[in-house]
């Protein structure tokens, strides 16, 4: 992202999840003016003119429907995370997320959201006028290339003896695998013993099928966004770079498991389908 800007991709991905066929309703809140209000009167359509809400969603190029998918995945995950008896929730790179507004399963859980300090000023006063469903929230500004996570987790009273439950959505494709490797060190030094970690990553074929022109093509668009993607990583290698942290694989999913009976929501985000989540737990 550039200085003094707030996170395009953060910015997407939220307008996104306020476009999906269950929209988010916090959204619209948090997004910065005037798209979160744009975005506000799109949700308040009338039932009669909400067909067209398809459009969006066929103009994305599956990003919606993707992040739609994504998002339900991993807000399962994390139900069964807490009922597992996760006490924390670290969300890092957490952008314009609205779970711990939204989500009642964090009603006895402490949450604390992690992202670049232009991010999450801008968030912080979107966010006055919302009443969060956790029992706490902080925001810990933190720059992933440049700052340590765990002094700032442990400035902002992290504690680190109880499991906690790590969301790592979205971020490990933008980061050098050196910068994963330290974040990734910081989680392991943070969990408890049943902690979980739930880490989406890109696999190195972003369009799944031999097609280099439109590889380039999607490579060059988020490096327009001032985004550009420097890691990925096989399922393989996801295992065995969380396993070298102390944490064990449970399961590894993609869309076709997080869309279920969905058919249309999985062939609209096919295109997106290089992502992929993985479940760990610190042993």
């Amino acid at each position: 992202m550039r200085p003094g800007q707030v996170s395009l991709t953060a910015v997407a991905v939220a307008t996104a999840r306020g476009l999906a066929l269950s929209p988010d309703a916090t959204a619209a809140a948090l997004l910065p003016a005037p798209l979160g209000s744009a975005l506000s009167h799109w949700q308040s359509l009338p039932v009669w003119a909400r067909s067209i809400r398809l459009a969006p969603r066929l103009a994305s190029g599956g990003l919606i429907d993707h992040l739609d998918l994504r998002t339900r995945a991993i807000d399962r995950e994390l139900e069964m995370a807490v009922d597992a008896g996760a006490r924390t929730l670290v969300i890092l790179g957490a952008g314009f997320d609205g779970r711990a507004y939204r989500l009642p399963c964090l009603r006895d859980l402490d949450v604390f959201e992690v992202d670049h300090p232009d991010t999450s000023a801008s968030k912080r006063t979107r966010a006055e006028g919302l009443i969060p469903a956790a029992r706490s929230l902080r925001h810990v500004a933190v720059d992933f290339d440049e700052m340590s996570v765990d002094d700032a987790l442990e400035e902002h009273g992290h504690d680190a003896s109880v499991p906690t439950v790590w969301i790592w959505e979205g971020v490990t494709p933008y980061l050098p695998p050196e910068a994963t490797e330290i974040t990734l060190r910081a989680i392991a030094k943070r969990s408890a013993p049943s902690s979980r970690l739930l880490m989406t990553y890109a696999v190195p074929k972003l369009v799944g099928r031999s097609a280099p022109r439109l590889e380039a093509l999607v490579r060059q668009g988020f490096s327009w966004l001032g985004e550009p993607l420097r890691g990925a990583m096989t399922p393989q290698q996801a295992a065995r770079c969380v396993q070298t942290h102390g944490f064990e694989s449970i399961r590894d999913s993609g869309q076709r498991e997080w869309a279920g009976s969905r058919k249309l929501a999985f062939h609209l985000a096919r295109p997106l389908r290089a992502e992929r989540l993985l479940v760990s737990a610190s042993t």
